[in-house]
C-alpha cells in the first residue's frame, strides 16, 4: 500500500508537460500552407485534419496507403522486409512507368529518386509529408511530378520503434504530441548501421539500393539542440569528398534550385549546423564529416548521391513539415531537369580509382585558414542555475543577424595505399555475408590457393568505445589497434573469397576491410577470436629452453636484458618472461594478433 502511495505522489512531477520550458515559438505562415487538403477532401490525411497536432498510428498510415494506392495506377506499395516485431516494412513506388519491377526501374533511362522517413522514428516529418505529396500526385494535379523521374518513398523505416510511440518521447522537440522512438526493438540506432548491417531495417534499404540504384537518396531526421531561425537544414558531401563531382552538383545545381523553392514558400533552408559552443554560437560551425556508418556519408563512399535532411526540432510539426513537402517536391523537380548531369557525376566518381585512399577526417577547428559565414541565429542569454550552479542558456525567441567563424576544411587523415584487391578467409562467413549484402563484388574460390599477402600483425589494443570507455557501442565493444604490416605466403582454404578494389565499391570495400578504419569490421569487434591464444606451453619445459636459447645466441641474450632494463614489472614476471621466450620459437601461435584478411598488392 506504501509503494502505491508513494507512485501516486511522483506521477504529477513525472507528468510535467516539457513543451512549457522550450524556448518562445516564433510564429510561422508561408505560401506552403496551401498545399494542406481541404477539409472535405476525401484523402485528407489524419495529420491534416489534427491541425497538424498528431501523427498517425503504423496501422492507420498503412491502410491508408493501401486505400490511395490501390486507387491511383501511379502508386504502389510493396513490401521491403519484415522488423524483428514482425511489422512490414513497406515501400511506395511513383511511377508512370509500365514496368516497375526493380530490374526494370534500375534500368529506366529516367532517373530514380529514393526518399526515406522515420530511421529514428520520433522524427517523422517526412513520413507525414510524403502521404501529402503522394496524395497530390495521384489527385492533386500533381502527377507531372513522376513524368520523367521515378520515386520511391519508404514512409516508416523503424517501424517497432514507431509503435513505441509516447507523448513523453523527445522532450526537446515541438510536436506531433506522439512521438516515435529513436532505436529500434533491439535498442539499436538505424543511422550507425550502414557499415556493420546488424539491423534487419537497414539490411532492407541496402537491398533497395543495390536492386534499385537510386540517383538520389534521402534520409529525414529531425534535430536536437540549440535555438536558431533555419527550419529546414541539410548535409552532403564537404569541400573534400570521396565523391567530388557528386558533391559538385549539390553544391551548384542542387542546393541553389532547393534553397530557392524553400524561401518562395516560406521556410528558411541552411547548412546542418554542428556549433563548437551550443551556449555561444560566436564560437563558430564546425563541418565536419561523419564515418559512413551514418546514411549520408555511407552513400558519398558508395557514390550514390546521398543528402541528409535535418529539420529543425523547434519549429512547429507543421512547419517542418510543409517544408519538408516543398523539400521532395522540389528534389523530384530538380531531377527532371538536372538528372541526366548528375548521371555524369556519378558514373565520374565511380570511375575513380585513388592510390591512396583517407581512412578518416579531421576538422580543422583551430586553423587560420577559416572562412566567415552569416548566421541566422536567436538571441540567448546565459544563466546561472540555482539547482545545479552552473550556466545554462536560454534562447529569447529574437532573431538576429550575426556573423561567425565557419571551420569547413575537412583535412583526410590515415591514408591507406590502395591494394589490388583483398582475400577473406572462408572461415569469417559473417564478414563474407555482409560484404556481400553491401553489393561488393566477390569471387568465391573453388579450390585451396596460395597467395603471397600483406597481413597485419596487431602490436597494440584496445577494447573502448569513442569515448574511451569499455562500454558497448550500438552492441559491440569496439577496437582500436595498432599493427606492423607483415608479408606471408598464405593459403585460402576452398570457399575463401577474393574482392577487387578495382569496381565502383572498391573504396567502401576497404574502409570496411582496413583496421584503421573506425568502421571496418574489425573496428566492430568481428575479430575478437584474434585476441586470444588457445595453445599454451609449461614452465617445466619452457624454462631449459629459455636458458639454452640465451645460451645459444648472443643477439637474444642482450634483446632480453634491455627488455628487463626498460620494463620492471616484466622483470619480475616469470609468465611474462617465459611467454616472450615462447613467442621467439616455432611453437608460439603465428595467428594470434594476426588479423586474417590479406592484402594482394
Amino acid at each position: 500500500m506504501k509503494k502505491i502511495v508513494l507512485l501516486l505522489f511522483f506521477v504529477p512531477f513525472f507528468q510535467l508537460n516539457s513543451q512549457t520550458f522550450l524556448p518562445p515559438v516564433i510564429e510561422w505562415h508561408g505560401k506552403s500552407e496551401s498545399l494542406i487538403a481541404n477539409p472535405n477532401n476525401p484523402w485528407i490525411t489524419s495529420t491534416e485534419k489534427s491541425n497538424f497536432e498528431t501523427t498517425p498510428s503504423y496501422d492507420e498510415t498503412f491502410d491508408w496507403c493501401k486505400k490511395l494506392c490501390n486507387s491511383s495506377p501511379l502508386l504502389t506499395l510493396v513490401s521491403i522486409g519484415k522488423s524483428l516485431e514482425g511489422r512490414t516494412i513497406y515501400m511506395i513506388i511513383a511511377s508512370s512507368e509500365k514496368n516497375i519491377t526493380a530490374s526494370a526501374l534500375k534500368n529506366s533511362s529516367k532517373p530514380l529518386f529514393l526518399a526515406q522517413a522515420g530511421i529514428h522514428s520520433g522524427e517523422i516529418d517526412g513520413k507525414d509529408a510524403g502521404m501529402m505529396l503522394l496524395r497530390d500526385i495521384a489527385f492533386g494535379g500533381r502527377k507531372e511530378l513522376v513524368n520523367n523521374v521515378n520515386f520511391l518513398f519508404i514512409p516508416i523505416l523503424s517501424v517497432d520503434a514507431h509503435e513505441r510511440s509516447s507523448v513523453f518521447n523527445r522532450p526537446n522537440q515541438r510536436g506531433p504530441k506522439n512521438m516515435g522512438w529513436r532505436t529500434n526493438a533491439q535498442n539499436l540506432n538505424l543511422n550507425r548501421d550502414y557499415t556493420k548491417l546488424d539491423t534487419k531495417e537497414i539490411r532492407a534499404v541496402i537491398k533497395v539500393i543495390n536492386d534499385y540504384n537510386p540517383s538520389l537518396y534521402m534520409d529525414i531526421h529531425v534535430t536536437d539542440g540549440a535555438d536558431y531561425q533555419y527550419d529546414i537544414t541539410y548535409d552532403f558531401g564537404g569541400e573534400k569528398s570521396y565523391s567530388p563531382m557528386i558533391t559538385k552538383w549539390f553544391s551548384d545545381t542542387f542546393k541553389p534550385a532547393i534553397d530557392t523553392d524553400l524561401k518562395i514558400n516560406g521556410h528558411i533552408p541552411g547548412f546542418y549546423l554542428n556549433t563548437a559552443n551550443e551556449m555561444d554560437f560566436s564560437k563558430g560551425n564546425i563541418s565536419s564529416k561523419g564515418s559512413p556508418r551514418f546514411s549520408n556519408e555511407y552513400g558519398e563512399l558508395r557514390h550514390l548521391p546521398s543528402i541528409l535532411i535535418e529539420n529543425h526540432s523547434l519549429k512547429p510539426y507543421k512547419q517542418r513539415v510543409l517544408g519538408t513537402y516543398i523539400l521532395l517536391e522540389s528534389t523530384l523537380k530538380i531531377l527532371a531537369k538536372e538528372g541526366q548531369l548528375l548521371k555524369l557525376s556519378i558514373e565520374t566518381d565511380k570511375a575513380i580509382r585513388p592510390n591512396k585512399v583517407p581512412m578518416s577526417w579531421n576538422s580543422e577547428e583551430n586553423s587560420t585558414n577559416v572562412d566567415s559565414m552569416q548566421f541566422l541565429a536567436i538571441e540567448s542569454k546565459i544563466l546561472k542555475s540555482s539547482v545545479t550552479n552552473a550556466d545554462y542558456v536560454q534562447w529569447t525567441g529574437k532573431p538576429i543577424t550575426t556573423k561567425i567563424a565557419n571551420y569547413n576544411h575537412n583535412t583526410p587523415n590515415d591514408w591507406i595505399t590502395r591494394p589490388k584487391g583483398y582475400w577473406i578467409p572462408a572461415s569469417y562467413e559473417d564478414v563474407i555475408e555482409r560484404l556481400k549484402l553491401h553489393g561488393i563484388e566477390t569471387k568465391t574460390i573453388l579450390v585451396p590457393q596460395e597467395v603471397e599477402v600483406e597481413m597485419y600483425r596487431i602490436t597494440d589494443y584496445k577494447f573502448e568505445n569513442e569515448n574511451h570507455k569499455l562500454h558497448p557501442f550500438e552492441g559491440h565493444i569496439q577496437v582500436k589497434a595498432k599493427t606492423n604490416v607483415e608479408v606471408h605466403k598464405q593459403v585460402f582454404a576452398a570457399g575463401s573469397v577474393y574482392i577487387s578494389t578495382d569496381q565502383p565499391l572498391g573504396d567502401l570495400a576497404m574502409l570496411l576491410l582496413e583496421p584503421s578504419s573506425k568502421d571496418s569490421f574489425f573496428s566492430w569487434g568481428f575479430f575478437y577470436s584474434i585476441f586470444q591464444r588457445t595453445e599454451y606451453i609449461e614452465a617445466y619445459i619452457m624454462e631449459p629452453m629459455a636458458k639454452k636459447m640465451l645460451e645459444d645466441s648472443q643477439e637474444l641474450r642482450i634483446e632480453f636484458e634491455k627488455k628487463k632494463e626498460s620494463d620492471k614489472t616484466f622483470a619480475n614476471d616469470q609468465n611474462a618472461i617465459l611467454t616472450w621466450f615462447y613467442s621467439k620459437t616455432k611453437y608460439y601461435d603465428e595467428r594470434y594478433l594476426l588479423y586474417p584478411i590479406g592484402r594482394e598488392m
